[in-house]
């Protein structure tokens, strides 16, 4: 008997024992971010099936130049369909024809393209072949970065915050661990870079006007002005003699625009607030060094393209509206409905947040989502090398 209690003793401290190591080592790692400790351990359980895939030889390679859709029938079919079942996107085992693109090929297809964020279409085209082809050594490589760039998201326990990720286009929403909200968004073009840092909104600005930076008004729209004396009086845009406190307003006739150039453009020109305003109905303030924020934007269009480099550093959101909704839901002065109504007034109105919210803008090329799907995206900025 009493050996039996002795024995039961043991186990009973290594259980303990075993929670305890696992515990601390998730708190060392994680400090309590839930979502991203699940985020790691699931990019971690993904790099061993690719290195495992990388061990067994990789996989097959398909011809460049060709086009293929449902209802083909050619020798390469039977490539794709190979392709397809080494990562898991096919798991059709019989089918009536190995050279017969089916509704099952579509499918997985279509689960490929979706998960490398390629226009989904089921047709297997220059794109999705590229992706198709890309050597299974540099998805490990990203896998690997994606571990790195995921370790240590925050420090401490963080109850919500917004995460951007650069890549993908996208913006999630975080809470006890739970994704809450999740929209496209529109980051910086190739020349004029989203940067990756963190941040914490501090508030909030409805109906802003807009400050058009020197070298967007020089490079873009000094242009337009020359050629149409009525660009700025259809875009609500009013002119000031300079960048100071004191400055003035001018009217734009009164302004030699053929003058004006890089070198000595000293003008500030300003969109008034409006459904046309570039940065929408409200932007998300962060102060920091790289003076990017976070905003609407009238041109809905842009979020139908699968790559939305577009800005020129600040983050477009597809419904911002509906994140300022839920930025504003723990002050009890503010609902939905007082959200709208501020915004019908049309008039300017900042609202300090009485919690800030942190943000952080990632560079994620690889991440495995909640159902264990590995997703991959293009490196858009060259990060990667």
């Amino acid at each position: 008997m009493k050996k039996g209690k002795n024995i039961l003793s043991v186990l009973f401290v290594l259980f303990f024992l075993i929670i305890s190591v696992i515990q601390a080592e998730e708190e060392y790692i994680y400090k309590g971010d839930s979502w991203n400790l699940f985020n790691y351990l699931r990019i971690e359980a993904a790099l061993k099936r690719y290195r495992q895939i990388g061990e067994n030889g990789g996989w097959p390679v398909l011809p460049a130049n060709i086009i293929l859709r449902k209802g083909d029938t050619a020798d390469e079919i039977k490539i794709l369909r190979e392709r397809l079942a080494v990562t898991a996107d096919l798991h059709e085992k019989n089918p009536l024809s190995q050279y017969f693109f089916d509704e099952k090929l579509e499918e997985a297809v279509l689960k490929f393209q979706a998960r490398h964020g390629l226009k989904e279409d089921g047709i297997v085209g220059p794109q999705t072949i590229a992706a198709l082809n890309i050597p299974v050594d540099r998805k490990i490589r990203e896998l690997e970065l994606a571990k790195e760039r995921v370790f240590n998201l925050f420090d401490g326990y963080i109850e919500r915050y917004i995460l951007v990720n650069i890549p993908e286009y996208k913006l999630r929403v975080i809470e006890n661990g739970k994704q809450v909200l999740e929209m496209k968004v529109i980051v910086g073009k190739k020349t004029s870079r989203t940067p990756v840092f963190k941040g914490s909104i501090e508030y909030l600005v409805f109906n802003p006007t807009w400050k058009i930076p020197v070298r967007k008004a020089v490079n873009e729209v000094l242009p337009l002005i020359k050629n149409d004396p009525g660009y700025l009086e259809r875009k609500n845009i009013m002119v000031f003699d300079s960048w100071n406190a004191n400055r003035k307003e001018l009217r734009p006739d009164e302004v030699n625009w053929a003058e004006y150039n890089y070198s000595n453009f000293n003008l500030m020109l300003e969109q008034k607030a409006g459904p046309d305003n570039e940065l929408g109905r409200v932007k998300f303030i962060f102060p920091n060094p790289y003076m990017v924020y976070l905003h609407d934007t009238p041109h809905r269009e842009l979020f139908a393209y699968q790559e939305r480099t577009f800005s020129s550093g600040c983050i477009r959101a597809e419904r911002a509206l509906e994140l300022a909704v839920y930025c504003l839901k723990k002050d009890p002065e503010w609902s939905q409905e007082k959200t709208m109504e501020i915004v019908e007034r049309g008039e300017l109105f900042q609202v300090n947040l009485t919690e800030h919210i942190p943000i952080v803008i990632v560079y994620w090329t690889a991440w495995v989502d909640e159902e264990g799907t590995v997703h991959f995206r293009d490196d858009i900025y060259n990060l990667n090398k």
